[in-house]
């Protein structure tokens, strides 16, 4: 299941920490899949997951920004960028939330704490791609 990742702990100034450093949005799965130490059986667990937070705000018009909202050429399924911010990380959190014991280990690599919020770069990793890729 898990490949041995290289654990470390990474520092932004004071105001944030976490297990492993982000990787880019944009970055590959065999770049996501060698940070995180998975096999492709946990990666598609981690983008099921993902999937199922990405339909939850594809079909929700709460989710969408001011600006979308008013648009009225938007329509179902919305797109990530027509998504608000506080949705998507409304979201992020719901998918470490309820978490599977497979995928739970994934999402602790992934989580800092601001000043402000918890955040998880993984979960939105995941989020970002099943968007992408949908």
């Amino acid at each position: 299941m898990f490949e041995s990742p290289r654990e470390t702990q990474f520092s932004k100034g004071k105001s944030s920490t976490m297990t492993l450093p982000p990787i880019s949005q944009s970055a590959d799965k065999s770049t996501i899949c060698t940070r995180l130490g998975i096999n492709d059986r946990v990666h598609k667990l981690l983008l099921k997951e993902a999937e199922a937070a990405r339909d939850a705000l594809s079909r929700n018009p709460y989710s969408l920004t001011e600006q979308s909202r008013t648009d009225p050429s938007v329509a179902e399924p919305y797109r990530w960028d027509e998504i608000s911010e506080t949705a998507k990380h409304s979201h992020v959190l719901m998918v470490v939330r309820s978490a599977s014991d497979e995928t739970r280990k994934c999402y602790e690599l992934g989580r800092y704490q601001t000043q402000v919020n918890e955040e998880n770069w993984v979960a939105r990793w995941y989020l970002w791609h099943s968007f992408r890729y949908r």
